[in-house]
């Protein structure tokens, strides 16, 4: 086969796997965007307006939301704004580190912690400077509510890509309607960005792997050499890095995280 033509099909490959896992984590996604952290989301803030003094009724939050107020507009942009790009990222972030999380049941909840230990108090929900811990409370529900969320956030994630992922083929002519979904990862523009730029990153790489692969091969030809079977001691070294780096990342971010919790209840 042409030299081409074995990087043309190295790349088809890779693409195709690439699409698989791509619309496992949409699917993955848009269920745990929408059920938990839209719905869910919502659900505690409706609880948290119910257990606020009544002082804080109609108070203006953090979004330009009037506490106790629920309105049509604030649940189109809640969904938007909080419940699929959340849904998006743990969704993205559970693809790239699954390999390196407990198997069986455990990946998901472990996945939430880790999510909240690591972006909790810097990004969402335990931002020190969120105004809405000052208005809606107690702090402790408050913690708890968002806790709960995110652990749960993360055990969804890893039981629809689970559950679609063992009935899911790879793609063709014959079965691109299970590939859908992949349409709502397109129309959400930021995951769309992400989407393709994965793509275009697969395709460099297995066009770089197949030459190289290729010249090795050139480079073998003729000769007795043996290559060693290394493969598996090399994939146990990189599971045992991986799971030593999420352990540092969630060691490292625990400070800050229990500095912003503290803050919180104590308000």
């Amino acid at each position: 086969m042409p030299a081409q033509d074995v990087v043309v099909a190295a790349q088809v490959s890779a693409l195709r796997r690439y699409l698989w896992w791509a619309n496992v984590a949409t699917v993955a996604a848009l269920a745990s965007g929408i059920l938990v952290a839209w719905a869910g989301g919502r659900l505690a803030m409706r609880i948290l307006a119910a257990t606020s003094p009544a002082s804080a009724q109609g108070r203006l939050t953090e979004a330009e939301a009037n506490v106790g107020f629920p309105t049509i507009e604030g649940s189109v942009a809640l969904l938007f704004f909080g419940g699929l790009p959340a849904g998006f990222a743990a969704a993205f972030i559970y693809v790239l580190l699954r390999r390196w999380l407990p198997a069986g049941r455990w990946a998901g909840p472990v996945l939430g912690v880790l999510l909240l230990l690591v972006f909790g108090a810097s990004v969402e929900p335990f931002r020190a400077d969120n105004i809405d811990f000052a208005i809606v409370g107690p702090g402790w529900l408050s913690v708890a509510l968002f806790s709960a969320l995110a652990v749960l956030h993360g055990a969804v994630v890893a039981a629809v890509a689970g559950a679609f992922s063992g009935r899911l083929p790879l793609p063709s002519r014959q079965n691109w309607k299970y590939y859908l979904p992949l349409l709502a990862a397109v129309l959400f523009v930021p995951a769309g960005v992400v989407l393709g730029i994965g793509a275009l990153v697969v395709m460099v790489w297995a066009q770089l792997a197949a030459v190289l692969r290729a010249r090795r091969l050139r480079a073998d030809r003729g000769t007795r050499v043996v290559r060693p079977p290394d493969v598996a001691r090399r994939g146990g070294t990189v599971d045992w890095a991986g799971r030593g780096i999420l352990g540092v990342a969630a060691v490292t971010a625990l400070p800050l995280f229990v500095t912003a919790v503290t803050s919180i209840v104590s308000r």
